[in-house]
């Protein structure tokens, strides 16, 4: 059986509220400064990546 990794995706404030309104459930549309997916594997980087 294959290991479950969990990713994380950084969002900002606004990008969080878009997410929460979907009730939790979908990312919205990439934003134009946003050319790819880049979710990570640790939390802590994902803050950072949010954070800066």
């Amino acid at each position: 059986m294959a290991e479950t990794i969990t990713l994380w995706r950084p969002v900002g404030p606004e990008e969080l509220a878009l997410i929460e309104a979907t009730g939790m459930r979908a990312f919205p549309p990439r934003l134009p400064e946003q050319p790819i997916f880049y979710p990570v594997t640790t939390r802590d980087y994902a803050v950072k990546i949010a954070r800066d």
